[in-house]
């Protein structure tokens, strides 16, 4: 029964203590925690997108000066491709093929020269190229043989140079001027969204992709802070810009270094971090305002207990222990709401305590009356089986008594009867006294395999014929003369409930850990409401155990899954009407015993 709440009368906000206290709890435990959050998470968020800045910026530059190495690094292979020309012309007197190393040196060098104390050969390009001057470390450079580069000329060019012998230097110098468009490709050195520029160990402009070259004073003042890299504020363009620079570090190789700067307007690279800021600020008003009504609302419905209070205890008055009041304040209010639902919680568990000993009551009532049952059938059923074998006995011994003495061949047949009549009853017996579980097994190495084969050879020939057996060898632990029984009585179940022209299929198989034996016959099958007790002893489903019972005791079933059990494994049975019934165990393989090392003795 829900208890409806009349709406309360209207009341001043801070006229009463519990407004007060509302007022107090939104202000404290709402607005400043929310102040606090948008200061951290604005501080945070753009604080990371500013690292994040960075290390892209970081991350172009640096690609950019690789790849800028990387091309010098092809020039350094054609200079000494030109050396190799140059030096087989000394000695067989052939002369330069220029065509050919236009062919294979022209898309990177506009043009290629030889200066030797007799004169300049121009190799590849136009005849009157002019050299750089050197100074006394790059001649250095070059007499160590390393290649050198040098921007010359105005506009800026790059040319590497190679000593035509590196153990002799004064015999010639190797000159390659680089082909700009080829070494300074603005679509593969800036990044989408950023400019590119670089500068040669003295800071030079060496080529960029602004309108206007920036000044590169505040580069000037960043590299000698931090040689090797950082960021700086650029003005190019009109615009303020986000710089970072890489230091590509050619000196040892090269003679010279190169220093490439990647940038992005401030206004693309915080747009994002500016965007946030404005949208969250905006958001966190929109909260605080949402607060403050939802306090307004929660103010007004502070009155609204009292009255769920009033009607909560005609309801229980009248009979319904079921109503509650939704009452979570920490006042006076609160104690009385929580005094009211446990006084009903604690008279709605008595009764409920009361209607639970009465069910317990009936339920062992019930139980007892079921186990009276189930030892009557039990009983019963074992009366029954064990007066077949003794009638078949007594009747054998009777008749043998009033046989003549003369007559061996009807002694011997009735003595027969009489036996496999005992031996029936022993087995039985044995069965019966297998179900307390306290039986003594053996613990051997027992191949899944041979147990198998050994149980189909039990058979009959005709049932023999009938099973289809496909397994694997596969060790478990266990007692081997139980596990054929087990085997024996599950091809037993499935031969006796199918037709005899339909076969029996066995498999086993490994699987992981376990080997997994399957039997699967097209029988009559079983109801899937009867699965649940098709292990239950003397049990035969499906039929009337009184003008309908099949051959046999109703134990094996029982008595299989009760070995399987004792043997660490599970049994599990699929059935369906018509269908006929697959009969699933897993036993766990046996874990290998470990051969003890022997040393032989010399």
């Amino acid at each position: 029964m829900n208890v409806t709440r009349p709406r309360p009368a209207a009341i001043g906000i801070l006229t009463s203590r519990l407004g007060r206290r509302f007022v107090l709890l939104f202000t404290g435990c709402a607005l400043l925690p929310l102040l606090v959050f948008a200061w951290l998470a604005v501080t945070r968020v753009t604080g990371q997108m500013h690292d994040d800045l960075r290390t892209s910026l970081h991350g172009a530059a640096k690609t950019a000066g690789m790849g800028l190495a990387a091309r010098l690094s092809q020039v350094a292979g054609d200079l000494s491709l030109v050396r190799e020309f140059v030096e087989r012309r000394g000695r067989t007197g052939e002369p330069v093929a220029g065509s050919i190393l236009h062919q294979h040196l022209g898309e990177r060098c506009a043009a290629i020269a030889v200066a030797t104390p007799a004169g300049t050969e121009t190799l590849v390009g136009t005849a009157g190229m002019a050299l750089p001057q050197l100074d006394a470390v790059q001649l250095a450079h070059l007499a160590a043989g390393k290649p050198l580069l040098v921007a010359h000329g105005d506009p800026v060019r790059l040319a590497m140079l190679a000593a035509v012998e590196p153990a002799q230097p004064a015999r010639g110098t190797i000159v390659a001027s680089i082909r700009g468009q080829w070494f300074w490709d603005p679509e593969e050195l800036r990044v989408a969204g950023s400019q590119f520029a670089a500068f040669d160990g003295r800071l030079q402009p060496l080529f960029q992709t602004f309108r206007r070259l920036p000044d590169a004073e505040p580069l000037r003042l960043a590299v000698r802070a931090r040689p090797s890299s950082g960021t700086f504020a650029w003005n190019a363009d009109g615009d303020d810009w986000v710089a970072r620079y890489w230091r590509a570090f050619l000196q040892p190789q090269y003679g010279a270094d190169f220093y490439v700067v990647q940038a992005q307007t401030r206004a693309t690279a915080y747009g994002v971090a500016w965007e946030f800021t404005g949208w969250f600020l905006l958001t966190a008003a929109a909260t605080l305002l949402l607060v403050l009504l939802v306090s307004l609302v929660q103010i007004r419905r502070t009155l609204d207990p009292i009255v769920a209070l009033s009607a909560a205890t005609t309801a229980v008055a009248s009979g319904d222990l079921s109503v509650r009041v939704d009452v979570r304040t920490r006042d006076e209010l609160g104690e009385l709401g929580a005094a009211f639902n446990g006084m009903t919680a604690q008279l709605r568990e008595n009764i409920e305590r009361r209607a639970r000993t009465e069910r317990q009551l009936v339920e062992s009532r019930d139980a007892a009356l079921a186990a009276a049952r189930a030892k009557a059938e039990f009983v019963t059923n074992v009366s029954h089986e064990f007066r077949t074998p003794m009638t078949e006995i007594l009747s054998a011994v009777e008749i043998l008594g009033g046989v003549a003495a003369a007559d061996e061949g009807a002694r011997e047949e009735f003595a027969a009867i009489a036996l496999r009549g005992a031996q029936r009853l022993a087995r039985m017996v044995d069965d019966v006294l297998e179900l307390d579980g306290n039986a003594a097994y053996t613990r051997e190495p027992v191949d899944v395999a041979v147990s198998l084969h050994a149980a189909v050879d039990e058979l009959l020939p005709a049932d023999r014929d009938r099973v289809q057996l496909a397994a694997v060898p596969a060790i478990v632990v266990g007692d081997a003369a139980r596990l054929q029984q087990a085997w024996h009585r599950l091809l037993d179940n499935a031969l006796k409930f199918s037709a005899v022209d339909q076969p029996v299929v066995v498999t086993a198989r490994v699987v992981g850990v376990a080997v997994v034996v399957e039997f699967v016959d097209r029988g009559a099958g079983i109801s899937r409401l009867d699965l649940d007790r098709i292990f239950e002893p003397f049990c035969q489903v499906g039929r009337d155990q009184m003008v309908d019972k099949a051959h046999g005791t109703g134990l094996g079933l029982t008595l299989v899954k009760a070995t399987i059990e004792r043997l660490g494994g599970r049994i599990e049975v699929d059935s369906e009407l018509g269908a006929g019934s697959t009969f699933r165990i897993a036993l766990p393989l046996a874990l290998p015993v470990p051969v003890p090392a022997t040393s032989g003795q010399g």
